[in-house]
């Protein structure tokens, strides 16, 4: 019989919290376990813990990561503010190599996007699949963008992001760090591939908002722009670790549950300067694990890139920006298709990496369809529904016969396309370097990348119209190499 859960807390009933749209969607149940308990409690077993974990990383995200401030103040009070419950840490927990692992984690997940989303754009024979290619483009710089944003956070946290170091490097074929049952490769761009970038952008949501009909959106307006036992402390970057790989099976999930270690650490962190449990955001907001040094910060004005905002990171409100960036551009904000709330269309909002697929791998746009046969009474489909606007002309044909994952190895036999391949590869390498220089200080470095990204499409054209045998071409192979 499973134990019985510990510090239960009681569902707080204040007006703010019980009008709260995220509330009402993650509100605790009555039997649920405390985050005190969650934090402190080293009584409690493993299976209470994963449980725990669950339930107060979804309320944590879903508030947070919604703007639901009041809110999670409200909660927070619930947790921490009774009466002294004796619970104290019980475990010295040294969080940063934890959050080194977490967070260049997420760096993999995002560099593992880019080589395959550029093969994909790269082996597109110029003049033909116009929107299909500014579709993909629009989605590998905001990668780009996305992993430059996560050297932000790490950098916040006083913890040296690394992108160009060869463990960095994603090997392909490869499944993503997450509980996923499919392959990310190299490859020509074809349905299949494109199927593979949509598994990729898969949102952790069953339903999203049906967008409107507008019958007169034009679609080129879419691209504008250890003291304790080892038993009884469940705080540890292996037990972490293998509660993400059977729980989390999404790029989103993985953030929601990589910035409530960083909300928890930031509550571990408090605790540990004030003696007292913190009541409310603004008292976890500063200070705590942001130690480190704002010159290392990349900022909107040093990126040159298109598509998407780059936020700076030096308090737990420059996380939060940062993750709904990035959960919002791959897939979708607010339980729309959307990379922004619509409602709000700051910069004019795009679709989600997801849907942006979909309507490529469909060819239709969503803008402009009707959708109330997919729609219940409240206005949600499911986000598998098929785009059913405007047509978006595909020709699955003009692309290279490029070889699938090819390697460097490959082309042993052919001196010349050997260095082809090489000089490539060298040019990735310089591009990862840029990268690297501007994350530890020197942020001039990135207007490099820009030149170096040009210079890939010429070099990756040139192997692509290379021929390896009677069916298949060369093509990137994105691998390490020494300058």
């Amino acid at each position: 019989m499973r134990q019985r859960l510990i510090n239960k807390t009681e569902e707080p009933q204040q007006p703010v919290l019980k009008g709260s749209k995220m509330m009402e969607r993650n509100a605790l149940v009555s039997e649920a376990l405390s985050l005190q308990s969650l934090l402190f409690d080293p009584t409690i077993s493993r299976e209470d813990w994963k449980e725990g974990v669950k339930q107060h990383s979804k309320t944590v995200t879903g508030l947070l990561l919604n703007d639901e401030i009041e809110a999670f103040d409200q909660y927070l009070s619930a947790q921490f503010g009774s009466a002294d419950s004796g619970l104290k840490p019980t475990a010295k927990i040294d969080y940063k190599p934890i959050l080194q692992h977490l967070l260049q984690t997420a760096i993999l997940i995002e560099h593992s996007t880019i080589p395959p989303y550029l093969t994909a754009l790269y082996s597109i024979k110029d003049g033909t699949n116009t929107l299909a290619s500014q579709i993909i483009r629009s989605v590998a710089v905001e990668e780009m963008l996305h992993l430059i944003m996560v050297c932000n956070v790490m950098n916040a946290v006083d913890i040296q992001p690394s992108v160009n170091k060869p463990q960095n490097y994603p090997v392909y074929p490869m499944k993503l760090p997450l509980n996923v049952d499919f392959y990310v490769g190299l490859e020509t761009f074809s349905a299949n591939s494109i199927a593979t970038f949509i598994a990729i952008e898969s949102p952790g949501t069953p339903l999203v908002k049906a967008p409107e009909y507008e019958p007169e959106v034009d679609a080129r307006l879419m691209f504008a722009k250890g003291d304790a036992k080892p038993e009884t402390n469940f705080w540890t970057l292996e037990n972490m670790e293998g509660f993400i790989q059977q729980n989390v099976r999404t790029i989103g999930e993985y953030y929601d549950m990589l910035f409530f270690y960083i909300v928890v650490f930031q509550i571990i962190a408090y605790y540990k300067e004030h003696g007292t449990l913190p009541q409310n955001f603004k008292e976890i907001n500063t200070g705590g694990i942001f130690t480190g040094d704002p010159g290392k910060q990349i900022r909107p004005e040093q990126y040159y890139g298109s598509g998407g905002k780059l936020h700076a990171v030096e308090t737990l409100s420059g996380v939060i920006a940062v993750f709904q960036e990035i959960k919002g551009q791959g897939e979708g904000a607010d339980d729309t298709i959307f990379d922004v709330d619509p409602s709000q269309f700051e910069e004019g909002a795009e679709l989600a990496h997801y849907f942006r697929f979909k309507e490529v791998f469909h060819e239709h746009f969503y803008l402009g369809g009707n959708y109330e046969p997919f729609m219940d009474e409240n206005g949600m489909m499911p986000v598998t529904t098929p785009p059913t606007g405007k047509p978006l002309p595909v020709d699955w044909n003009a692309s290279y016969p490029m070889k699938q994952n090819p390697k460097l190895s490959d082309y042993a036999g052919n001196p010349e396309l050997y260095q082809q391949g090489l000089e490539f590869n060298k040019t990735y390498r310089r591009l990862l370097d840029a990268i690297q220089s501007a994350v530890e200080g020197n942020q001039r470095e990135l207007e490099k990348s820009v030149m170096y990204m040009y210079a890939l499409k010429d070099q990756a054209v040139d192997l692509m119209n290379q021929p390896l045998d009677s069916q298949s071409n060369a093509g990137p192979t994105f691998e390490y190499t020494n300058l």
